[in-house]
């Protein structure tokens, strides 16, 4: 090959890379997206409760209300229950909400008659948790604290076997503080485990209050999950005649899409 062959191949290689170099990913789309380091959960929540315990209003004798979660499915009158998570910054806020309605059937005393039952409920929660320094790998760990609002709207109609029957509407309305724990633990790049659990009242609204769910979760993609798993809320709470004394607890689903 020739010297004035050199030449023109130096030139041809020359001209071919100069658009490559022009071709600069941060020159043509600019620069590269800045993480805030804040992720966002929004979810729709499934909750199939029962519920147990006694509930009175009004100068009546607390009914023992034992409603199983197929029944409460099946007498279920209307539902809606989701939630919202943002972390970021060692910071977790965290709300979820409920509306449902049932109506059933149930036992009353020890020496058996009916209660027809009916229940509307709301319950809001409102935590801010704060990251502790566990120092375990993909696992991270919030003490929190916050409120939880809870509305019950009950009617009671209870047909004693050795008594007049008679029946009792009320509603009541509360707040109670609540402190807690909340745990997410990443148990590789598809599978993990949310843990959640506060006590609260402490005469404030409630005598006391407890609640406790755990859910095991898969990430179909980056930006959709769904876990499952168990909840569990106790009340104990008396005001002005009515007397809330129950459990609810159930299978709880959870279809969450992060971004």
């Amino acid at each position: 090959m020739t010297v004035q062959s050199f030449r023109i191949l130096g030139i041809a290689m020359t001209l071919a890379a100069g658009p490559a170099a022009a071709a600069d990913p941060s020159d043509t789309y600019g620069p590269p997206p800045i993480d805030s380091g804040w992720n966002y959960q929004v979810s729709l929540d499934g909750w199939f409760t029962a519920l147990d315990g006694s509930i009175g209003l009004r100068g009546l004798p607390a009914a023992d209300v034992n409603v199983s979660a197929l029944d409460a499915l099946q007498h279920l009158e209307g539902v809606f229950a989701g939630s919202f998570q943002a972390t970021g910054d060692s910071w977790l806020l965290y709300s979820d909400f409920m509306w449902a309605k049932i109506s059933a059937d149930a036992d009353v005393g020890p020496f058996g008659g009916n209660v027809d039952f009916e229940q509307e409920q709301i319950l809001f929660t409102a935590l801010v948790g704060y990251e502790l320094p566990v120092n375990v790998q993909n696992l991270q760990l919030y003490a929190t604290g916050g409120l939880r609002y809870q509305h019950y709207s009950v009617d009671l109609s209870i047909d004693p076997v050795f008594f007049p029957g008679t029946s009792r509407s009320g509603s009541q309305s509360w707040v109670d503080p609540i402190v807690g724990m909340a745990l997410h633990y990443d148990i590789n790049d598809r599978w993990f485990l949310d843990v959640m659990a506060d006590v609260g009242g402490f005469g404030v609204a409630s005598d006391f209050t407890a609640q406790g769910a755990v859910t095991v979760g898969y990430k179909w993609t980056n930006t959709i999950s769904s876990s499952f798993g168990y909840r569990a809320l106790y009340t104990d709470y008396s005001d002005d005649g009515f007397r809330y004394d129950a459990t609810q607890h159930g299978l709880f689903t959870r279809l969450s899409f992060h971004f």
